[in-house]
């Protein structure tokens, strides 16, 4: 017999030995449910476009990320993440309050930052040490962990701070509140100073990162993140806008534009810049440090079977518009009379930009947008002096850090099959040599176009070679952020307005690339989510959330008919009223203000947690779906079921049955086998009888109805009680 391999080897024998135990037990009528719950969750395998677990069950996901608030450090003098998402002595109730949600898998949010923040090669170990002992903690309760390496808008030193004109500060770094005092953006109508109060800001890599990917800027200095107004040149402060749709800095902002192709790209953009004292290029330097802090990461979760695999980086950017454009203009500029482009040479070159990225298969809309938004916010250089001053280009000509343009005009072309797919193959190596069971799932680069002009002039990003076990796990959100501009208040929406939306054809075009290139493993909606403070957050809890009730409800509705896994964001401890999850004031936690669930009956829903055949089909109708009344029959609220077929494994199907859907009880039907009930973690197990290879059973539930005139149920539970009809 060869060695174990691993600790998790070990774990996944021993719970498929427990397995047969069980059995064994339950033939001899001693089987209890602690028996059961001790031996539910495994390590876990895909196999086609599923998960399975040890016992040969079909996985069904339904997760939140933990969270928002995890985007940013507990302390910033000096900087620590151990607390994030919430500390330790409140781990418990947290993951009570998640279980009895019905949440079985967390996207635990960390950032490279959180691991690496103290200089290149220095790991937090206290941080390590936190993070193990919350996956720890998880595994406790039955909760499976998606370890997740976030960022948005490469670093939380993308920021710029701004006055809000509220009166509540939002600002917790002492850095920023100095540099804050220091800045004077007007005088309000009594004469007294306006200084900024809040930011807009990025997450993920640390400031030394930053700063070897802006090498002439001032990163972390005395005016970093002040508008120009307050700032001593370009160089001192960063390109960056005080969006409340604070993601549009993904393409207006020429220093997240040039950190994304320094990090994924360097060795073509910038050939000869070798880290000093180094001397590798500086694209390898930052992602071999960057595959070192995933390596400490796996090397302390790799044990724990609730590890259910790694998103090696969150929403990496295909956006490289403005750095693009940049290099198409210095070429034109430099040689242009004076170095000055005249307006009708400039209103050509953009034009010409845009109709290559019609060609690559943009849509006119959002070309057009495109274009409107670049000249509305003056971010497009007209001279080379703009070039040189924004520090894109260097002005000595023997800068190792002077771009290749060639290289800069393609950049955004085939971004994943040239930059993404090599990356997530060196990272996932790394991975691979700590926890050799580990299952990658995938994310493709925002705004990168996969699928070409129906299909053609494709070149997609592929299965990565090596990792054998994938999921894809893109993220999908709908109309629902801030409109554009600074400081803009949150959208209004009434419950008809978003009443009969069908997210579904939405949802498909996220996902295509499952079936497009990866090979159809499974996929992983990842993120979504929905504000909960529509029309501002008085009148949102006023309303009891329904519109982002309704909203939610519409997501499941498609996911349940598509039986797609799913992650919403977010859930978070730290939601205020006045700042939501502490991250640029987004609000889209589970827990609101008084720490409580906000809008239980859109996502605590009963769903199969496991499944011991192929499944076929499920639903819900909760009490946000559309109802079409038939004469004389009450409508089916509340109703769940769930169809699969035959019986492939000897382990009970298991459904969650949230509290807060049945607080009277409920009835289930039940094609065959039977059931039993685990009031404290609101478990249903099924026990299929029949095997046969044509055989579909399904189990359903329902509240008690009055009147509904319906005698076929087999089972009413209610706590501990039980009622099983005889046959």
């Amino acid at each position: 017999m060869k060695p174990w391999k691993t600790r998790k080897d070990r774990l996944w024998w021993a719970a498929a030995i427990s397995s047969l135990l069980v059995l064994g037990a339950s033939c001899g009528h001693d089987f209890t449910l602690e028996d059961q719950a001790r031996t539910s969750l495994t390590p876990v395998r895909t196999e086609l476009s599923y998960f399975k677990d040890a016992h040969g069950r079909y996985l069904f996901l339904h997760g939140v990320n933990v969270s928002g608030s995890s985007k940013f450090p507990a302390s910033f003098e000096p900087v620590s993440y151990v607390g994030k998402p919430f500390p330790l002595e409140d781990a418990d109730r947290n993951f009570q309050t998640l279980r009895a949600l019905g949440f079985n898998v967390i996207r635990l949010v960390m950032t490279w930052e959180s691991v690496e923040h103290a200089g290149p090669g220095i790991y937090d170990t206290q941080y390590l040490d936190y993070i193990e002992r919350v996956v720890a903690k998880a595994n406790e309760y039955g909760i499976y962990c998606l370890m997740d390496m976030h960022q948005d808008l490469f670093s939380r030193h993308m920021a710029q701070l701004f006055n809000d004109g509220t009166d509540i500060p939002a600002l917790d770094d002492p850095a920023d509140v100095r540099r804050a005092e220091g800045c004077v953006l007007g005088r309000d109508t009594e004469g007294r100073p306006i200084h900024p109060n809040n930011i807009v800001r990025g997450d993920g890599a640390p400031m030394w990162v930053v700063a070897l990917c802006l090498p002439e800027k001032d990163v972390g200095g005395d005016f970093w993140g002040l508008p120009l107004s307050c700032a001593q040149g370009e160089a001192s402060t960063s390109a960056f806008f005080p969006f409340s749709l604070w993601g549009i800095n993904i393409f207006l902002s020429l220093d997240v534009n040039r950190s994304f192709a320094t990090f994924f790209a360097g060795r073509d953009i910038y050939p000869n810049y070798t880290v000093p004292g180094d001397g590798r290029n500086v694209q390898d330097y930052l992602q071999d440090h960057f595959t070192g802090a995933w390596r400490q990461v796996a090397r302390r979760v790799a044990p724990y079977p609730n590890v259910i695999g790694y998103d090696i980086l969150n929403e990496p950017s295909g956006f490289y518009i403005l750095f693009s454009l940049y290099s198409i203009f210095w070429t034109e500029a430099r040689s242009a009379p004076g170095g000055v482009l005249t307006e009708q040479r400039f209103g050509e070159v953009l034009d010409g930009y845009m109709n290559e990225l019609r060609a690559q298969g943009v849509t006119q809309d959002a070309v057009t947008r495109l274009k409107r938004v670049l000249l509305a916010n003056d971010v497009l250089p007209r001279s080379a002096r703009e070039i040189t001053a924004s520090g894109f280009v260097p002005e000595a000509a023997a800068s190792p850090y002077r771009p290749d343009p060639a290289a800069g005009v393609g950049l955004s072309v085939h971004f994943n099959r040239r930059y993404l797919q090599p990356f997530h193959e060196k990272v996932g190596r790394a991975i691979l040599e700590e926890d050799p069971d580990a299952v990658f799932f995938l994310e493709l680069a925002l705004g990168s176009n996969e699928t070409g002009v129906d299909g053609m002039m494709a070149s997609p990003m592929l299965r990565p070679a090596g990792l054998t076990q994938i999921a894809y796990a893109p993220h999908w959100y709908t109309d629902i952020y801030p409109d554009f501009g600074e400081n803009v208040p949150p959208r209004e929406f009434t419950v008809e307005e978003k009443f009969f939306r069908d997210y579904r054809p939405g949802i498909e075009t996220a996902i295509e690339s499952s079936t497009f290139s990866l090979g159809n493993p499974p996929t992983v909606m990842g993120e979504f989510g929905t504000y909960f403070n529509f029309g501002g957050i008085d009148q949102s809890m006023a309303e009891d959330y329904v519109v982002s009730s309704v909203v939610l409800d519409r997501y499941y509705e498609a996911y349940e008919e598509m039986m797609l896994h799913r992650i919403q964001w977010c859930y978070s401890p730290e939601n205020t009223a006045a700042n939501g999850e502490g991250w640029n004031k987004e609000d889209f936690s589970v827990l609101g203000p008084d720490q409580e669930p906000r809008s239980a009956l859109a996502y605590s829903r009963p769903y199969a947690r496991y499944l011991s055949g192929k499944p076929v089909s499920a639903h819900f109708y909760s009490d946000f779906h559309y109802y079409d009344p038939d004469q004389y029959v009450p409508d089916p609220r509340r109703e769940f079921e769930v169809v699969y077929k035959t019986k492939e494994t000897e382990s009970p199907t298991e459904v969650f049955v949230p509290p807060v859907q049945y607080p009277a009880g409920f009835y289930v039907y039940v094609s065959d086998g039977h059931c039993v009930y685990d009031h404290r973690r609101f478990i249903l197990y099924h026990y299929p009888e029949r095997r046969d290879p044509h055989t579909i059973h399904f189990l359903r539930l329902r509240p008690p109805y009055p009147d509904y005139g319906d005698s076929d149920w087999n089972y009413f539970f209610q706590g501990d009680r039980m009622i099983r009809k005889k046959p």
